[in-house]
């Protein structure tokens, strides 16, 4: 296996591609996946998750938990949210100073937008003491858990806003 540092993606290899300004947008799963992804993929400098995470103090920790997705969460921590060792508050605090947008869905069936509000405020702390303020927004749209076009707008403009020279 070669160390981290000498893995390149194809997409940093293409001519079009500026490896220095790479963004990634998720809905639903692909929000939650979009913030995982950027944990481990320093190279990802704007994140946009649509409808995609709440706090897990206000989620229903069961979704969580089928067998190919996120088992320990029922195998090793019993469902109880108070031993996961983990929030969203942490996993999107963890990418400061990058730029990184969460658009939540005031009617979400399967997000609750309060707890999300809850994770942004929690986590603004961190982008403040990192300097960041301005690269961690949140977008609440007055809808059903979706990605219509009022919100891709959104995201396509803080991309450009956070990756564009």
């Amino acid at each position: 296996m070669w160390p981290r540092h000498h893995v390149r993606s194809l997409t940093a290899t293409l001519p079009e591609v500026d490896a220095e300004r790479i963004g990634v947008i998720g809905h639903s799963l692909g929000g939650h996946n979009a913030l995982f992804t950027a944990l481990y993929e320093p190279r990802l400098k704007a994140i946009v998750s649509n409808c995609g995470f709440s706090s897990m103090r206000k989620d229903d920790l069961t979704s969580w938990t089928g067998p190919v997705y996120m088992p320990r969460i029922k195998t090793e921590f019993g469902n109880d949210v108070l031993k996961l060792p983990f929030d969203f508050h942490e996993i999107v605090a963890a990418l400061a100073p990058r730029s990184v947008l969460a658009i939540a869905a005031e009617k979400d069936d399967d997000f609750d937008v309060s707890g999300v509000r809850d994770v942004m405020a929690a986590t603004g702390v961190v982008f403040k003491l990192h300097n960041a303020e301005g690269r961690l927004s949140a977008h609440y749209l007055n809808g059903p858990h979706a990605f219509p076009s009022d919100a891709r707008k959104t995201a396509y403009e803080f991309l450009d806003r956070h990756l564009k020279k």
